[in-house]
């Protein structure tokens, strides 16, 4: 992709003090960002990077709007800086980096380089994260979607198939990758992914239903969507579909809007730099990858959908769901379903292996977790907002549950942003 590289100066605020030289000047480092910038997850990343520089550097950056696989841009060749953060596609692409005599750290994390520290996304928490949402929607029967023979994706589809298969359960996996093709580069695999239609219906035909189908990113999830409102399978009702990436554009423009699970690529952005500014002042590294867990998954209509075949836990399940905000008790989802306390606790047991009492508390917790994230409100309002009687009886079940507090849980994702 021709364009004009451009160099942009980032320093902490004015009450810090970067490094001078002997003349008293600020010294800049050098940093050259091989990222590209036409997807989500390496806008986060470069955000995370930023972030850093702000906080904790003074760097000046040398970069160029790219692809993914667009290779090293010509001007890298013969540039000289302090130090290099790629997404590193192949061992032939880390030697050409270290060629420039600078540290090197990678944020594609898909091959071990000898002397290149890298940083992914863990994809057994991805795949542990979609697992349990699947599971506590009641559903049995699960599939992944994905292209075989790129890293990324067969990861992914092994952490899924591990996590359930823990739990009794089997998952069913489907490639949009050509078989009889070489496997090329991720956007390349994808492309052909669009011609795979026929395939993903045929396939999600034969499998039993409801489905819950995890897709190994956004854009494989399209594809299966796209396939089920062709060839009129019902999502969420029959099949539930579930990405990787949160791409909010993409997303959006499914039908129906996708659920996703957001990788936390800013905070993998601010650990690189971190780890790049402490390779520059000559710290030795080990020669490791770093996995970063995902900060959240994020609920939208293809996943909808409660699978159980139980109309009085449906009907439970729903009321709960609906109400939770309202500080409603076991006894009001009783007398909702006109049902025994008996009766219900052991359909919640068969059908979810949870009781009444934590499911309710499960929920008010998930809206806590919201509510810190996506507001500036104070503890009383969403103790109020989330059906806790008082903000202390709030505290109370989040530490337990979380290990931390509210207050550091929303300083955490603030550090995340």
């Amino acid at each position: 992709m021709a364009c004009d590289v451009f160099s942009i100066n980032i320093g902490p605020p004015e009450h810090m003090s970067p490094s001078k030289n002997k003349a008293g000047a600020v010294r800049l480092r050098r940093v050259a960002l091989v990222i590209e910038t036409s997807r989500t997850y390496g806008r986060g990343i470069l955000r995370g990077i930023a972030r850093y520089a702000h906080l904790q550097g003074h760097w000046s950056f040398f970069t160029v709007e790219r692809e993914l696989h667009s290779g090293i841009p010509d001007w890298l060749r013969h540039w000289r800086g302090d130090g290099i953060i790629a997404r590193v596609e192949s061992a032939g692409m880390a030697r050409q980096l270290l060629k420039c005599g600078c540290p090197v750290v990678d944020v594609l994390g898909q091959a071990r380089l000898q002397g290149v520290p890298a940083f992914d996304t863990d994809h057994l928490a991805v795949a542990r994260l979609a697992a349990d949402f699947y599971l506590q929607a009641g559903f049995r029967h699960f599939a992944f979607c994905g292209y075989r023979g790129l890293l990324f994706s067969d990861q992914r589809g092994s952490a899924f198939a591990a996590c359930l298969a823990n739990r009794g359960k089997v998952v069913h996996e489907i490639s949009l990758a050509p078989a009889r093709q070489p496997v090329r580069h991720i956007q390349a695999t994808e492309q052909l992914g669009i011609t795979a239609e026929r395939k993903i219906a045929r396939w999600l035909q034969e499998q039993p239903r409801p489905l819950a189908v995890l897709a190994c990113n956004d854009i494989c999830a399209q594809q299966v969507l796209n396939a089920c409102r062709e060839h009129r399978i019902r999502v969420p009702e029959e099949v539930a579909v579930m990405g990787v990436d949160n791409d909010d554009v993409l997303c959006s423009l499914c039908d129906p809007p996708l659920t996703s699970i957001e990788p936390d690529t800013e905070r993998l952005g601010y650990e690189s730099a971190a780890l790049l500014d402490a390779m520059m002042a000559g710290e030795r590294t080990a020669n490791t990858t770093i996995h970063i867990p995902p900060a959240r998954l994020v609920e939208r209509t293809s996943t909808d959908v409660i699978a159980i075949e139980d109309h009085i836990t449906v009907q439970a399940l729903r009321f709960i769901r609906d109400h939770v905000g309202e500080g409603i008790a076991v006894k009001d989802v009783l007398r909702q379903v006109g049902r025994s306390r008996t009766d219900l606790e052991t359909r919640f047991r068969v059908w979810l292996n949870t009781t009444v009492r934590a499911e309710i508390l499960r929920r008010r917790l998930d809206r806590v977790c919201r509510l810190l994230q996506e507001t500036g409100l104070g503890l009383e309002e969403i103790a109020r907002r989330s059906g806790f009687a008082t903000a202390a009886h709030l505290c109370r079940g989040f530490q337990r549950h979380h290990r931390q507090t509210p207050t550091e849980y929303r300083l955490a994702c603030k550090n995340r942003q």
